[in-house]
């Protein structure tokens, strides 16, 4: 018997999640209470922060595994700022959702220039003048 090869792995997952994710778009309530809310928040903030704090310290240093911290941290940035969008009210929290999102997105596209930069070898600019 053939095994199924590693990278089909992925592609079955996604074919996979598909009818999941059609159930989840039409079965699902459009509003749910939440336990722990505040606590699923504040724990994503806490991985953004451990990620750009470490993401800033391995890029001085010019080490490689930069890269994918700072992948996985413009995700995690990403990620809230689809969150803070879709959960935000209609008005003035959805202004200010936007502008935050709007700055997480920045610092994400950073983190992702910071990622290939030290990736491909090339010096970072240091916002300092010779």
């Amino acid at each position: 018997m053939d095994r199924i090869s590693l990278p089909a792995v992925p592609a079955v997952a996604a074919a996979a999640l598909v009818p999941w994710t059609i159930g989840i778009a039409t079965l699902l309530p459009r509003s749910a209470t939440a336990r722990h809310w505040n606590i699923v928040w504040a724990g994503l903030d806490v991985a953004i922060i451990a990620g750009l704090a470490s993401t800033s310290w391995l890029a001085r240093r010019r080490d490689r595994r930069v890269a994918p911290t700072a992948v996985a941290t413009a995700t995690l940035m990403c990620v809230d700022a689809w969150f803070d969008l879709c959960t935000s009210d209609a008005g003035r929290p959805f202004a200010t959702a936007c502008a935050s999102a709007a700055v997480e997105l920045a610092v994400a596209a950073t983190c992702l220039v910071v990622a290939r930069t030290v990736d491909a070898g090339e010096s970072l600019p240091t916002g300092r003048t010779a």
